[in-house]
């Protein structure tokens, strides 16, 4: 091997130790957040939590500028205020009006925040177009794409919290985590072809393979082990979560790889070291949250 080959060879094994280091450091820390979860304000805390992660990432995507300038970035923070009233309001116990937990109003009420956080876009921009006129309304596409696939679907992870308890929630995270992480590995050792080059460069056709496999094995084996309680149709109901959780939470990453390349940055921040911003951690939960959250009652009982 030459000169070259070493020195690349040992930089790609470098970068693999630093971010099995983050994101073991990364872990512990939400291994903390789901012990909060499981307290008795539990669902309050995962409400906070979500909300945090949720700003978090307008703030990144404002700064890329992909969906628009401080008026999208604005409009993205009220629609996640108003999505936390509406979430505290029916979903967690003691809020405004539930007195116990609403399941069958979860689709209601995440499409009720949507078409009104949908609404508030349009007024926006329509108001903007009174001042210039030369806008129109097609220009609100940015910033409902800012609210509908960054500000609120981790909103989601409240309900799936409500649904499943602390544990369905950690399993959750779990499933949508381990894919990308076998990904991440086997694509690094293992990985040739590279099936979307100018999308996702680091993407394998063997990491995405693995991502799946690890996915449906994880989802088949928390049925079996009785992490997951309550399965409607058994082990089925792991292997259909364990699917549906790892192919939203590849078409996310893929989704907001979109979104770095049309701004044409690496990352979505630094906060994490190779691990990136808070986006590029979260990107796995912005399509998969809110479709878990409304499989999960059909898939499993309530825990008791």
């Amino acid at each position: 091997m030459s000169a070259s080959g070493v020195d690349a060879a040992a930089a790609k094994r470098a970068k693999l130790i630093l971010r099995t280091k983050v994101g073991s450091t990364l872990a512990l820390s939400v291994a903390g957040l789901l012990w909060a979860a499981s307290l008795p304000a539990g669902v309050a805390l995962t409400l906070g939590f979500a909300v945090v992660l949720s700003l978090w990432s307008i703030l990144e995507a404002g700064r890329m500028r992909i969906f628009g300038g401080t008026p999208a970035v604005i409009g993205a923070v009220t629609a996640v205020a108003y999505g936390a009233y509406m979430t505290w309001r029916d979903f967690v116990p003691g809020g405004a009006e539930a007195t116990q937990p609403p399941l069958s109003e979860i689709p209601h009420t995440l499409a009720l925040i949507l078409i009104v956080s949908a609404l508030a876009g349009f007024a926006g921009r329509a108001i903007a177009s009174l001042k210039h006129p030369t806008s129109n309304l097609a220009g609100a596409g940015p910033f409902l794409g800012l609210m509908a696939l960054v500000a609120l679907p981790l909103l989601a992870l409240v309900p799936i919290r409500l649904a499943g308890g602390a544990g369905g929630l950690a399993v959750y995270l779990v499933l949508a985590k381990i894919g990308d992480i076998a990904g991440y590995y086997v694509g690094s050792t293992m990985g040739k072809r590279h099936p979307f080059p100018n999308l996702s460069p680091g993407k394998t056709v063997a990491g995405c393979v693995a991502s799946l496999l690890v996915g449906i094995g994880a989802g088949a084996g928390f049925v079996l082990s009785g992490a997951l309680d309550g399965a409607r149709f058994g082990v089925v109901s792991g292997i259909i979560l364990g699917l549906v959780v790892n192919v939203t939470a590849q078409a996310g990453d893929l989704m907001e790889s979109g979104f770095k390349r049309r701004a044409n940055v690496k990352d979505s921040g630094t906060t994490f070291g190779p691990s990136g911003g808070m986006l590029d951690l979260v990107d796995s939960l912005l399509l998969s949250a809110p479709l878990v959250a409304f499989l999960w009652p059909l898939l499993f009982e309530m825990p008791s």
